[in-house]
């Protein structure tokens, strides 16, 4: 079993994974990355707004083998969707 470690980049922060998480296999690795973007951006989603989170996961030979980020956007049509939302 190989161990991952991911580390979480935004805008103006980066924290770098030194536990890391053993998986098994490959799928496991992507399963746990998508898991991590939707469990990060879940607690403040508007922090997140037009801005790249990104997660970089290493291997234990700490050569990075997958990249995944999350993007949000919110884009009004029409001038009075907005004012009626508010």
């Amino acid at each position: 079993m190989a161990r991952y470690f991911f580390d979480v980049h935004e805008t103006h922060t980066s924290i770098i994974d030194d536990e890391g998480v053993d998986c098994p296999e490959a799928s496991d690795v992507s399963e746990e990355v998508l898991r991590a973007l939707c469990e990060i951006a879940a607690d403040n989603p508007a922090r997140y707004l037009d801005q790249k989170l990104r997660i970089i996961v290493r291997d234990e030979d700490e050569a990075v083998v997958l990249t995944a980020s999350l993007g949000l956007t919110v884009a009004w049509h029409s001038e009075g969707a907005a004012t009626k939302a508010a």
